[in-house]
């Protein structure tokens, strides 16, 4: 009985002993899962989040997700800046490559001239793209984006700067495609044995990919992928500079068959209400393939012909007029026409100009109307 009295209290006692061991556990998983959740909702918490999948989308050349997760990014921290969540301290340096990242994003998907003043309403989209500093010429989203715009000495020496500061072995891969792009057959013998030694499993198998391709030089030189992009680079004297509009402007006066060149120096060129390009559209834009003139392009047209200000043109005769074999979509003229319209309501005082501005905010009318003033 003794014996049994014992082990009755032994028993009792271990399962007290266990309930008290999983009260306490309870609590500290409570308090985990209520400091982890606090954590995953707080602002700097979702724009991480979401900078990751842009750095992969990014990774991937998938651009028109970029634009998607970019423009989900700015509403987000606006929204938060406007409801005193963050203070713009807090976001400065999350904006501006969010900022860039934009931008490049409506370059390399054909949407700059159609879609860049819709940003307007942005802090840091009144330029295109500021002075690269260190940082910015350091982002692995440089290379990327230089490398599409077929600037391929610009997209090297950002990928090797980036190598110097990091040691990323995905930089050694940017090095080897774009050496590769411009015929530079030697530098990647050495970059590929390296990946080989130290890379992981994925880096090794892409290195042993490259070295297969590089021991044939002469079908890459006929392969169509290559002769394409070679197309597209600098064909005569080219200064590089780190100056993305520099560079990108110079790339058009050097080759002025690529085309996402040729809207980066036409969206510098509204910017800067330069008109003189204005003078040959025609033969810039019958050189590409478009099924019409892009939105911002079309609006320039307008005012640079100061249709809706002269009397002498006509809606029809607007409609009639062909610009490289297209003409000015309707819906743009008649925008252009509310919007003169608006003007002189504006100028009476008939409508705040606040109301102007929201309602003509993503248009190159309003830019050039505010800095013309």
């Amino acid at each position: 009985m003794t014996g049994l009295k014992i082990f009755g209290r032994s028993k009792r006692g271990l399962i007290v002993a266990v309930a008290l061991v999983l009260v306490m556990l309870a609590g500290v998983l409570a308090t985990v899962h209520l400091t982890t959740s606090v954590f995953l909702f707080t602002p700097k918490a979702r724009y991480e989040r979401l900078e990751n999948k842009i750095d992969k989308a990014i990774d991937r050349n998938d651009w028109s997700k970029v634009l998607k997760l970019c423009d989900k990014l700015l509403e987000l921290i606006t929204d938060d800046l406007d409801n005193g969540r963050v203070t713009t301290n807090d976001v400065g340096f999350i904006w501006q490559k969010n900022v860039a990242h934009t931008k490049y994003a409506l370059t390399l998907t054909g949407k700059l001239l159609e879609n860049f003043f819709s940003y307007s309403e942005y802090y840091g989209f009144n330029e295109l793209l500021a002075e690269p500093s260190q940082d910015v010429f350091l982002w692995p989203s440089a290379h990327r984006f230089l490398s599409n715009m077929e600037l391929h000495s610009l997209a090297l020496a950002s990928a090797f700067n980036r190598f110097d500061a990091e040691e990323k072995p995905a930089d050694l891969i940017n090095i080897i495609e774009s050496s590769i792009v411009v015929g530079d057959y030697r530098t990647p013998e050495t970059i590929i044995y390296r990946l080989e030694q130290d890379g992981n499993r994925n880096e090794r198998r892409q290195a042993q990919k490259y070295r297969a391709l590089l021991a044939d030089t002469a079908a890459i030189n006929a392969d169509p992928y290559y002769i394409a992009r070679r197309a597209l680079g600098p064909t005569n004297d080219f200064q590089v500079n780190r100056s993305f509009d520099f560079s990108i402007t110079g790339l058009h006066y050097s080759n002025p068959y690529n085309q996402r060149a040729f809207e980066y120096t036409m969206m510098l060129a509204l910017l800067n209400n330069d008109f003189d390009f204005f003078s040959q559209i025609e033969t810039l834009l019958e050189r590409f393939d478009y099924d019409h003139i892009p939105r911002h392009l079309e609006e320039a047209i307008l005012i640079f012909t100061e249709y809706g200000w002269n009397p002498n043109i006509s809606r029809s005769d607007m409609m009639r007029q062909s610009f490289g074999g297209l003409t000015i979509r309707q819906e743009t003229i008649l925008r252009h026409e509310h919007m003169i319209h608006d003007l002189h309501r504006l100028q009476q005082g008939q409508i705040s100009e606040q109301r102007f501005f929201d309602t003509y905010q993503n248009t190159y009318q309003l830019h050039f109307l505010i800095s013309v003033q």
